[in-house]
């Protein structure tokens, strides 16, 4: 078991340090415009590095389907039970539910499906990010402003990244190298600069310890991994495969719900509360994780 913890060194502690750098050099007084960064990060190196997966999918068929289907049915299986836990708890749906929901599937569930798994996790895990960028530009946000509305998806380039990545794997349409090359480079800004702006936002948010949301954060990731778990049984997925939709539940939750929630003015010292403490318990959850999977 010790053999195995110090072999998650190198995997957990790149994450730590990329993300500490962007926390430390925001702290010293570096102020980088975290919005330019995250719309270059949203509007070509996210694009580009699933467009360059899809491209050049190695997984059947079969896998990409049923890890698309096992992505949908975790998210809305996870609406639907949070919505029944924060009923009961007495906490307000509308804040929390999307943190709930949603998982840190770019900037930490992206690196940690390539640093544990390699090439195939991490192809396996853009299809779980695809899923969840669509779903929360669609659902997530209408929750969010109040209102549903179709047209933040159809403003999301990783949308068009999806479509014309596989219409040319599916029509075997083989791109120039020139073309290939250059989405390759710009899809590897992409994790380094999720997880430098993720220390970036750490450092903008105000943490106060919360036994209620430690506790909800708790009991969140009890019920996503039982969900991913019967997902995973019903559609008998397994491997690697199976491993990536399980490592979901114990990731926290993503950086956007809190730039979301400040967006549409939703309570956002509660929603970077609650960010700010799965963001902290994830790091035991995602040891724990590692070291019986791996």
């Amino acid at each position: 078991m010790i053999d195995i913890f110090f072999q998650l060194f190198p995997i957990i502690i790149p994450i730590i340090l990329i993300t500490f750098i962007g926390y430390a050099w925001n702290r010293i007084g570096n102020n980088l415009n975290q919005k330019e960064i995250t719309n270059i990060i949203t509007w070509i190196g996210a694009p580009c590095l699933i467009f360059n997966t899809l491209i050049q999918l190695e997984s059947s068929i079969v896998i990409l389907k049923d890890m698309m289907i096992a992505a949908i049915l975790i998210i809305i299986s996870m609406f639907f039970l949070s919505y029944i836990t924060l009923k009961i708890i007495g906490l307000p749906i509308r804040t929390f539910i999307n943190p709930m929901s949603f998982s840190n599937s770019g900037n930490l569930g992206m690196t940690l499906a390539l640093l544990a798994y390699g090439s195939i996790g991490l192809e396996l895990a853009v299809i779980v990010f695809m899923i969840t960028s669509m779903l929360h530009f669609t659902l997530g946000i209408s929750i969010w402003s109040g209102k549903w509305s179709f047209k933040f998806l159809l403003k999301t380039p990783v949308i068009y990244a999806v479509i014309f990545g596989l219409s040319f794997n599916f029509l075997n349409i083989e791109l120039p190298k020139t073309i290939t090359n250059t989405t390759s480079i710009l899809a590897g800004i992409t994790i380094p600069l999720l997880l430098f702006t993720m220390g970036i936002s750490l450092n903008k948010i105000s943490y106060k310890l919360d036994y209620k949301i430690i506790f909800l954060v708790i009991l969140r990731i009890l019920i996503a991994f039982i969900v991913a778990y019967l997902v995973t049984f019903l559609l008998n997925i397994g491997g690697i495969a199976k491993n990536i939709i399980l490592l979901q539940a114990v990731l926290p939750a993503p950086i956007f719900t809190y730039l979301f929630a400040s967006q549409f003015n939703v309570q956002p010292e509660k929603v970077s509360n609650y960010l700010m403490t799965s963001t902290i318990i994830s790091i035991f959850s995602i040891t724990i994780f590692l070291t019986l999977t791996l």
